[in-house]
Formats: C-alpha cells, sequence, structure tokens
C-alpha cells in the first residue's frame, strides 16, 4: 500500500511540476507581447480648443480640456500609434491609417482635431509635457 502511495504521490508532483513549468512559460511570454509598442502616441499642435487630453505646465494647461485655442502648439491629444505624422490627412480621408490602427481609436482622435491652416497635414510627436520628441 506504501508503495501504490509513493507512486500516486510522484504522479501528482509530477502533474503539478508540468503544470508550473507550462504556467512559467506563458508568463513569461506575456511582457514580450505587451513590450511590442504602444498603441498610442501624443501628438501636439493639431488640437482643437477645449479638446486638449492631458495638462502641459509650460502652456500653464493644468487639466484636460483646458487649451484655449485651436492649434495651441504644445497641446497634445492620444492618436494611434504611427499616425500622427498625417492623422490631419488620415481624418480628412486623403491618406489611410496604417495597418493595425484602431478603427475606434482614429474615429476618437478625429473628434479632437482642429481645422488646419494650408500645409498643415499633421502634427508632432511630443512627451506628457508637449516638448518635442527627436526621432
Amino acid at each position: 500500500m506504501k508503495a501504490k502511495n509513493i507512486i500516486e504521490h510522484s504522479q501528482k508532483s509530477l502533474g503539478a511540476a508540468v503544470a508550473t513549468s507550462v504556467l512559467a512559460a506563458a508568463l513569461m511570454a506575456v511582457p514580450t507581447i505587451a513590450s511590442a509598442g504602444p498603441s498610442t502616441e501624443r501628438c501636439a499642435d493639431i488640437v482643437k480648443g477645449g479638446k486638449n487630453t492631458c495638462a502641459v505646465k509650460s502652456l500653464g494647461i493644468s487639466c484636460q480640456g483646458n487649451a484655449k485655442d485651436d492649434n495651441m502648439a504644445g497641446a497634445w491629444i492620444k492618436v494611434p500609434a504611427g499616425t500622427c505624422g498625417n492623422i490631419v490627412e488620415i481624418c480628412a480621408g486623403s491618406a489611410e491609417a496604417p495597418e493595425g490602427a484602431s478603427d475606434k481609436k482614429v474615429a476618437k482622435a478625429c473628434g479632437k482635431i482642429a481645422e488646419q491652416e494650408e500645409g498643415i497635414v499633421g502634427g508632432r510627436l511630443v512627451d506628457k509635457n508637449g516638448d518635442t520628441i527627436e526621432s
């Protein structure tokens, strides 16, 4: 009887070890998937007055929605990654969003974009403070 219990215990331990290994491998893969890149980027100088996403201390804007003017330099919104440079054209229908850009996020960004002066076709990538990100 003792030998049978030892075998059953060993089988259960082996099963638990295999399950733990599978779970550990799956969890190790998650950061790789999550770190594939951001799904949004901050895009400035294209925002309708009152539609900015966040505070820009250098402009004296203390909270979301406080940009007073359209196209205020430094005021930003989140747009789908890879679209900032031509988001205005995308919203106007004269350019296609990059493959994988969420239609819902593009539509949300387009709702926050101001009318553009001739020659302005997009925005500028910025950090959370509205400062240009060098690429």
